[in-house]
């Protein structure tokens, strides 16, 4: 069972860590979710939970807004499927979103009166996660290709309050006299890294031909990227894979389109090997690749 995931990951990895890998597919995710700081703060949030006698702790990681629900509290009531009838969740103070989804933006470090271009912008996690950290005083330019995808990200962008310019388009096609100072590509991948593996269906899509249609993908993305960005601005290049054809070979290419190596600022819970940041599978994380680049 998982030969052909596991003949991947052994590509990249020792058999050791492949095994790591795939039982960290296996376990059960929990629930994570951060505070909208554009429209609300820790306090209330936490103070919302102890009204609501729900059990709840803080992630230690670079944002302290980060907080997971107690699995045996969400087992005993069922809280899990409730969330949602919660006036925070209602009015987008609070956001549902997997702890390693955050990371890119945390690396990206957005700052007031940046010029700041997502270009895979769907559902929008990200992209809000951005307007939450700089208050909403960044210039940020959201695209979208599908168009249901694109109408998910407006709906988020309203109800989470965030200003963003958007564009129901692909972003390779953008106009090259566009200019950020910052990028982020969270790269359409094989999702190697959040694979549902109790249910063997996964082997129907995840396959050789896949993953070579994303990395063709991720390598335009990073060619349109080189002309889009300033002289020394930053991209930050994300994907849910741990396979290296989507990951390190994709930076390998960015070298040749201009990029170097950025100074990598440290995450709590994950891996920083050699210049990337890599976070494998578990209770809490999903499997997750983060490279940050300056242009040169």
């Amino acid at each position: 069972m998982h030969e052909f995931l596991f003949k991947k990951l052994i590509n990249t990895y020792d058999d050791n860590t492949a095994t790591k890998i795939i039982d960290g597919l296996k376990c059960d995710k929990k629930t994570t979710f951060r505070v909208n700081h554009i429209k609300s703060t820790c306090d209330e949030v936490e103070n919302e939970l102890k009204s609501q006698s729900i059990p709840y702790e803080k992630i230690d990681n670079t944002d302290g807004s980060n907080i997971i629900i107690n699995d045996v509290y969400i087992i005993d009531s069922g809280f899990k499927s409730n969330l949602e009838n919660l006036n925070i969740y209602k009015e987008g103070k609070i956001y549902l979103q997997s702890i390693s989804s955050m990371l890119p933006v945390y690396l990206l470090d957005p700052k007031a009166k940046e010029n700041i271009l997502d270009m895979c912008a769907a559902p929008g996690s990200k992209t809000t996660l951005i307007q939450s950290i700089a208050n909403n005083k960044v210039s940020l330019t959201a695209v979208e290709l599908h168009k249901d995808r694109y109408e998910r990200l407006k709906y988020n962008l309203e109800l989470q309050g965030a200003n963003v310019y958007t564009f129901n388009m692909n972003a390779i096609d953008l106009d090259d006299n566009f200019k950020f100072d910052k990028i982020l590509i969270d790269a359409p991948c094989s999702g190697s890294g959040i694979l549902d593996i109790n249910n063997n269906n996964y082997e129907k899509y995840f396959t050789e031909g896949l993953i070579a249609r994303c990395v063709k993908t991720q390598k335009n993305l990073i060619k349109k990227a080189s002309k889009l960005l300033n002289v020394d601005g930053i991209v930050v290049y994300s994907t849910c894979s741990l396979l290296k054809e989507e990951n390190e070979d994709i930076v390998n290419y960015a070298k040749g389109c201009g990029f170097e190596n950025a100074n990598l600022s440290t995450i709590p819970s994950s891996n920083q090997i050699e210049n990337y940041i890599k976070v494998f599978p578990d209770s809490i994380y999903e499997g997750f690749f983060i490279a940050k680049l300056i242009k040169k």
